[in-house]
């Protein structure tokens, strides 16, 4: 009990006010091409702040991200759950942004390239897009395709 809060008797003084801190959260901007990442990091900054309200985190959600994406979720945003807010909120932009298994595959196959990228980061790329749906060999035979003549035949 904080000493505070408590008078002579040992109870505690309910006509005392409670100081709340507000709490400042840096979010990224969101990021369409994998919301998963984002709400991470944004789930850092409620941990760094000591954040465990629902309704502060939903808050702090509507108030980080662009109002384009929001008129997505214009139903949850006018008629918010009463419980699980945040969770209604992140599951519903994850559903919305997230590519399907097929689309990541087509991605995949189709249009990754190496460009001026560094070959582990195609590599990481393609581990993302993949997912668990490819295997280990499978993965490594996509990637040196993609990788230019001369570093392939030195890989081999």
């Amino acid at each position: 009990m904080n000493d505070a809060n408590a008078n002579n008797s040992g109870s505690v003084d309910t006509t005392s006010s409670i100081n709340v801190s507000r709490v400042s959260v840096k979010a990224p901007p969101f990021w369409k091409g994998d919301p998963n990442i984002w709400f991470a990091q944004i789930e850092a900054q409620f941990a760094l702040s000591g954040i465990t309200n629902d309704t502060t985190k939903y808050y702090h959600v509507i108030s980080a991200v662009d109002t384009e994406i929001l008129t997505q979720v214009t139903d949850i945003i006018q008629r918010p759950p009463e419980a699980n807010k945040y969770d209604t909120l992140k599951a519903r932009l994850i559903n919305i942004f997230t590519d399907s298994e097929e689309k990541k595959l087509r991605k995949l196959l189709s249009e990754v390239e190496l460009g001026d990228r560094k070959p582990s980061t195609l590599l990481n790329e393609m581990q993302r897009l993949g997912g668990s749906a490819l295997s280990a060999e499978l993965l490594k035979s996509l990637w040196l395709q993609h990788l230019p003549v001369a570093t392939q035949s030195y890989r081999h």
